[in-house]
């Protein structure tokens, strides 16, 4: 890997997914971990703490903290801290451009790849996932070098998907775009060991992940966190021939405020919120609650049984009432 990146997953060890990776700058941003920073009490009401992904230095605008290596900035946080999960977002924004909807090659390859990768073994085996969901949703494997045109690999490189060493960083995860065709975003959900993060995320969160399935005839939308609850949902409404019912994810607990924004302007749908059964989950019911409540929908929380995720409860038997 390359220094870069070596540096970039340091960080995301130590403060958590970055606000935003601006890749031709070569800074990432964050909210300060030493003053209050993520209460947005800023005039700019945005991130002040950023470092170099280059070198490794660090700087706070606000409150003046500084250093010149991710070795000082650990010292600096101490042997016990920990990033706090509700602070930060998965939305990595490059530019106010983002590349990959040119990226539609690389996907192809990634697609071709899966049935044949041991992604499939742990979306099938694992985790329940069958074929016709993952061609529905357009699944890949994630090459970590890609056979393709020199134009995608540089666009790759412009939305930090790619190192100069031609290392993809989707390599070895599950890759979802959406939507399947010249996509706004493309997610990873990473397999491989001592990934920087578990899902890692190029271009915009502009609305839920899987929306695009939305359709004139759709009448309720059930919202979940995570891309395996969404797949797993989706099957299930599929073998029970729900063609109204659709699921979208939210990226995990902190939904992006344009994604709350999509919620909030379509009123048309009865949503049904499906929580992880974590401290995680219930905090995450409030922000797309109230972002329905907005609009002026209506929407009703169903809680998995017996603690389990929603794709465990759905995969053991149980089924929400409200789709029966």
């Amino acid at each position: 890997m390359s220094k870069t990146l070596d540096i970039l997953g340091g960080l995301i060890e130590m403060l958590g997914p970055p606000v935003k990776v601006d890749h031709r700058r070569g800074w990432a941003t964050w909210w300060c971990p030493f003053h209050p920073d993520a209460e947005k009490a800023g005039s700019s009401k945005k991130p002040n703490f950023g470092v170099h992904i280059e070198d490794g230095y660090w700087k706070c605008m606000r409150c003046g903290g500084s250093g010149g290596s991710l070795k000082s900035l650990s010292h600096k946080l101490g042997a016990d801290w920990r990033p706090d999960p509700g602070a930060y977002t998965t939305q990595v924004v490059q530019d106010k451009d983002p590349t990959v909807p040119y990226l539609s090659e690389a996907m192809s390859a990634a697609r071709s790849a899966l049935m044949r990768s041991t992604a499939w073994e742990y979306l099938s085996g694992e985790r329940g996932v069958q074929p016709n969901t993952s061609l529905i949703y357009g699944l890949g494997y994630g090459l970590p070098r890609p056979k393709v045109r020199k134009k995608t690999f540089k666009m790759a490189q412009e939305s930090s998907l790619a190192t100069d060493n031609g290392w993809w960083m989707w390599a070895e995860g599950i890759v979802y775009a959406e939507p399947p065709t010249r996509p706004v975003t493309i997610q990873v959900r990473h397999l491989r060991d001592k990934a920087p993060m578990k899902y890692q995320t190029w271009g915009r969160l502009m609305q839920p992940m899987g929306a695009w399935r939305c359709k004139p005839h759709t009448q309720m939308v059930v919202v979940v966190e995570g891309m395996i609850d969404m797949l797993i949902v989706a099957q299930a409404l599929r073998h029970r021939r729900m063609d109204e019912v659709r699921v979208v994810y939210t990226a995990g607990a902190t939904p992006a405020y344009t994604m709350l924004a999509w919620f909030t302007e379509h009123p048309e749908y009865e949503y049904l919120l499906i929580p992880d059964p974590d401290d995680a989950g219930f905090d995450w019911i409030e922000p797309v609650s109230e972002a329905i409540r907005k609009g002026d929908g209506k929407y009703e929380v169903r809680f998995p049984p017996g603690d389990l995720d929603p794709d465990e409860a759905v995969l053991s038997g149980w089924w929400p009432a409200e789709l029966t």
